[in-house]
């Protein structure tokens, strides 16, 4: 299974331009953005869904969004729903509360909102680190994976 320093020795390899950053426990946007001491859309999410064909897909918004399923199945073709937590990590490697937006194999859909902030703070392999990163580092470090578009409700 995937974890923080799992996430660590990623960034160091692929030379991921991100900081890995220690905190106390942030299970939700309110106690990352609190932590963080940065406002609610700067903290991303890293929704796992899974289509009918049962591929992964990594939907990323800012802390103030919601994924429209919606606007997901038709940039991708296909119906989607929320992962299960065993299939969150099955599909990315990284346990429930802890995905980054990439490291992992799934197609990642950035919103377009994200990319108002120069820096985010995200899923950083568990419940205990967030990883800093700025959103075009995002698309980057997913490999050519990646869609980004209008997403969110």
């Amino acid at each position: 299974m995937k974890d923080s320093e799992w996430l660590r020795g990623f960034i160091y390899k692929n030379r991921v331009n991100a900081r890995l950053i220690k905190t106390g426990k942030v299970s939700t946007v309110h106690e990352a953005a609190r932590e963080m001491e940065c406002r609610r859309d700067q903290i991303i999410k890293s929704v796992v869904l899974i289509t009918e064909s049962g591929e992964g897909i990594v939907a990323v918004v800012d802390g103030m969004s919601k994924v429209s399923m919606e606007k997901v199945e038709k940039m991708v073709g296909e119906k989607v729903r929320i992962a299960e937590k065993e299939e969150v990590e099955e599909l990315t490697g990284f346990r429930a509360g802890g995905v980054a937006p990439f490291g992992h194999e799934c197609l990642t859909v950035i919103d377009s909102g994200v990319f108002r902030n120069s820096l985010v703070y995200g899923g950083g392999g568990d419940e205990y680190h967030l990883v800093e990163i700025s959103p075009d580092e995002i698309v980057r470090a997913n490999s050519g994976k990646i869609r980004t578009g209008d997403i969110s409700l």
